[in-house]
């Protein structure tokens, strides 16, 4: 292994953000539908007040005041354009969302990747596990590690976003499979 710190906390933009692949997480897609899904209902619910027959101008005026509000809210922190990634693949790199609202994660080396196993986290959150060599690890690369929101010994732990636990190991493994193999 090189001197170089195989755990290292990384900060993404926007736009390198749209460039990795998302393993596990809110991808652009469904924030589009959930968007899409507000503005239906906010239309929905704005012309049942406005045509209701004995409301007062200020109550009409009111619920529209807090579905525009609400609205320009949703808008601004959607991210629609890039989702919340939990999980993401970046080159020779599998990412763990630390700080979703930063783009914060924490990044390992393909190459210490073991294994991804399906997890819970307490009470019942779906999560993914990712195992390390431990073997490789510094201690450097170990405070780090001890930055994740769950951290353990040895391990990366992300949440499974609208996927299965096992589809999420399986493409963990794939994209470090792939990467392993590309090096070869």
């Amino acid at each position: 292994m090189s001197s170089q710190s195989s755990v290292e906390l990384r900060h993404y933009d926007k736009q390198t953000l749209r460039l990795v692949d998302v393993i596990s997480g809110i991808s652009p897609n469904a924030m589009r539908r959930v968007f899409g899904g507000w503005i239906f209902f906010a239309a929905v619910v704005a012309v049942i007040v406005i045509v209701a027959p004995d409301l007062s101008t200020q109550f009409v005026g009111l619920t529209l005041f807090v579905l525009i509000a609400f609205t320009i809210i949703m808008f601004g922190q959607s991210r629609i354009s890039e989702g919340w990634p939990a999980i993401i693949s970046d080159d020779n790199v599998i990412g763990v969302v630390r700080d979703p609202v930063k783009r914060e994660y924490i990044c390992v080396d393909k190459s210490l990747i073991v294994d991804a196993i399906p997890t819970l986290i307490k009470p019942n959150k779906k999560a993914v596990e990712i195992q390390l060599r431990s073997e490789h690890l510094t201690v450097e690369d170990n405070e780090v590690l001890k930055q994740a929101v769950w951290p353990r010994e040895g391990k990366l732990v992300g949440l499974a976003h609208f996927k299965r636990r096992e589809d999420a190991c399986e493409s963990v493994m794939w994209c470090t499979n792939k990467s392993v193999s590309a090096k070869s």
